[in-house]
């Protein structure tokens, strides 16, 4: 079992090297060092993209403990009669992951487009 913080990221890393694993997870390289050197819990939101990233449980991120398969049933959950708010949650991540990309990757034109495009929508639902 992984025992600590850093010993479970070493795990999700698997045999990348620790700032450009954050790089590609989107945590800034300055927290991600603090996290990695000195043991510290990230925010909710580092631990999200951390989770998002890499589809382990957030459970197993912090604590390090697993879920047997057939105890699963047995956790408390909250559930959704119709699994809409999920679905549009998966939605949202993947838009801001495309969205990302963008900025990090396109040229000042593509973002000029992508920028005219949210303001058309943004305007539309004004």
């Amino acid at each position: 079992m992984a025992q600590t913080f850093k010993d479970r990221l070493t795990i999700l890393m698997k045999g990348n090297r620790p700032y450009s694993w954050s790089k590609k997870v989107g945590i800034e390289k300055g927290l991600f060092q603090y996290y990695w050197q000195k043991g510290k819990i990230p925010t909710y939101e580092n631990l999200l993209k951390i989770q998002r990233y890499s589809g382990c449980s957030l459970d197993w991120l912090l604590t390090g403990r697993m879920v047997a398969f057939d105890k699963i049933e047995e956790l408390p959950m909250v559930t959704e009669k119709n699994p809409g708010y999920g679905k549009r949650n998966l939605r949202l991540a993947d838009a801001m992951e495309k969205l990302r990309n963008v900025y990090s990757k396109k040229t000042d034109k593509d973002i000029e487009v992508v920028e005219y495009l949210l303001d058309a929508i943004l305007a539309k639902k004004g």
